[in-house]
């Protein structure tokens, strides 16, 4: 009897197509475990975490009680009062309706949950991590909500945190510099901020150095300012003011590029003499495509890009003689422009030749804002002065860490000691 009824639970097995028992592979018996492991997991995870919090807490009201539930105590200091219900973000995920214990005195101060506490500090660190690193503010918002669920995370919870790094930003603008720059870029760009009444172009004051350590070129972007009127004279003599009295004193200075600013030139002149500046032929050449017929800009301007292409200062100017043989009589405005700012634009000649590149135009400061309008495209402009320094910080931050530059000193702070905010 006992024998046909294992023959026909074998039978039904088969036919229902689980193996019989024994037969399974232990990489099957863990893809089958998996499924309700990995779904489980995290809600486990949350309810210990819950459990362990609620526990803690506890502990402590029975340390300052002096009494545990329930117990009759003359010596106990005070009493229970109930409980209320808080919810925590955390690595873990999202906490509901953690049970805080009160008491009558009311005012605990619990180590393990602080008042009006809502993140824990390694979601603000992760939040700021994440700026840092290049992803913008509505984009944080997108990627946690996966992880935490909807509405854990907001854009504006986003702004908040990182408004840490306005004491970073301070201590940025404020660092002391070393002298060892060899090459300067000069440029501003400008931006859209909120004014109290109406959308404004802010300007931003750029400087970006380069030097060599030993055989290895190093770069680095020194330091931005936002200017209140623009590129003018004073804006660029009290950019560059603060920047020798903070130590770049110029001594190491080879040369400065820079656009045709007049009063960036004159700024140079009175702070940085001794360097050389250099033309940004990328500026210079959009000067020259403006003097010419449409009809003519693409061919001119391919052939005037031949004289900086030139490996060498004697072959760069045979052909500008060539440009200006083809040209001068056709479009003699255009070649006037680029003839009266050669001497400069030729001057990253001087230069050792795997520097001269990056020398003869601004563009690395182009490019470098490429990325701070890339964060903004969503929004229409900077919602206020503080934005713009925090996100500008940032993409500083980003590019100097990945340029190697390791003994920035004023970046510590911003990943080890957040403020907890609520």
């Amino acid at each position: 009897m006992l024998a046909t009824t294992i023959a026909e639970l074998e039978e039904e097995l088969k036919c229902s197509g689980v193996k019989e028992l024994g037969t399974e592979t232990l990489e099957e018996k863990w893809l089958r475990v998996k499924e309700d492991f990995w779904g489980d997991l995290k809600e486990e995870t949350v309810r210990a975490v819950k459990k362990l919090i609620e526990t803690s807490m506890e502990v402590e009201v029975k340390d300052l009680i002096g009494s545990s539930h329930w117990k009759h105590n003359s010596e106990r200091l005070t009493y229970r009062n109930g409980y209320y219900q808080r919810g925590l973000l955390t690595s873990f995920g999202y906490l509901t309706a953690i049970n805080v214990p009160r008491i009558r005195d009311g005012g605990v101060k619990f180590k393990v949950l602080k008042r009006y506490q809502r993140r824990t500090q390694d979601i603000d660190r992760l939040i700021l991590e994440m700026f840092l690193n290049g992803v913008s503010t509505r984009r944080v918002e997108e990627v946690l909500t996966p992880l935490f669920g909807p509405n854990s995370v907001s854009a504006g919870l986003v702004s908040k945190v990182t408004k840490v790094l306005d004491k970073q930003v301070r201590r940025f603008h404020q660092r002391k510099l070393l002298d060892k720059y060899e090459y300067l870029i000069l440029d501003g760009i400008f931006l859209n901020a909120k004014s109290p009444v109406e959308k404004k172009r802010r300007c931003v004051l750029v400087v970006y150095g380069i030097w060599c350590d030993g055989k290895k070129v190093r770069q680095e972007l020194i330091d931005f300012q936002l200017a209140a009127k623009g590129e003018s004279e004073n804006a660029w003599f009290g950019f560059l003011n603060n920047l020798y009295y903070r130590g770049l004193e110029g001594k190491k200075l080879r040369l400065i590029t820079i656009d045709g600013n007049k009063g960036l030139r004159n700024a140079i002149d009175l702070i940085y003499p001794n360097a050389l500046p250099q033309r940004c032929w990328a500026h210079k050449l959009r000067n020259v495509a403006n003097k010419l017929p449409r009809k003519l800009q693409s061919v001119c301007i391919s052939q005037a890009r031949d004289i900086y292409n030139a490996e060498s200062y004697n072959k760069a100017v045979v052909a500008y003689k060539n440009w200006k043989k083809t040209w001068g009589v056709v479009v003699p405005e255009a070649v006037e422009c680029l003839e009266k700012d050669l001497e400069e634009l030729l001057n990253f000649y001087q230069c050792p030749e795997e520097m001269r590149v990056k020398l003869r135009t601004t563009n690395i400061i182009e490019r470098t804002f490429r990325e701070v309008r890339r964060r903004t495209r969503p929004m229409s402009c900077f919602q206020n002065r503080g934005s713009v320094e925090r996100i500008i910080f940032a993409i500083f931050y980003r590019l100097n860490r990945k340029w190697g530059n390791e003994d920035l000193e004023y970046l510590q702070d911003s990943l080890h000691q957040i403020t907890q905010f609520c």
